[in-house]
């Protein structure tokens, strides 16, 4: 893999908790960093789920391992300029040494 082939922005975001005045909590996401990945569609399937059809949208993001291990198995994937979230599912050790690759599926 070419560090060049990087070229695609991904925001990681990550729930927070924060206080609200009335002793309580309020959970929103917010953005944890920015990272650069080489982005691969890899499948697109439809399926019925509880009577409705649903589309669902795999990727494959290749990033630089030390970027890979600040990155959360419950964090959420955004490509920069598009309102698209991805959950992770899987990381794996790619066949460079220096290089990450994450699976991730599409929400909503």
């Amino acid at each position: 893999m070419d560090a060049g082939k990087l070229d695609t922005r991904v925001l990681v975001k990550r729930l927070t908790k924060t206080a609200d005045s009335y002793g309580g909590t309020t959970s929103s996401k917010a953005t944890v960093s920015t990272i650069w990945a080489y982005k691969k569609d890899v499948s697109g399937d439809i399926k019925t789920q509880n009577v409705q059809r649903k589309k669902f949208v795999d990727i494959q993001l290749i990033v630089r391992k030390k970027t890979a291990d600040s990155i959360q198995d419950d964090d959420i994937l955004q490509i920069e300029g598009d309102s698209t979230e991805y959950r992770i599912n899987e990381f794996f050790d790619n066949e460079h040494k220096y290089f990450t690759t994450i699976r991730a599926t599409k929400i909503g």
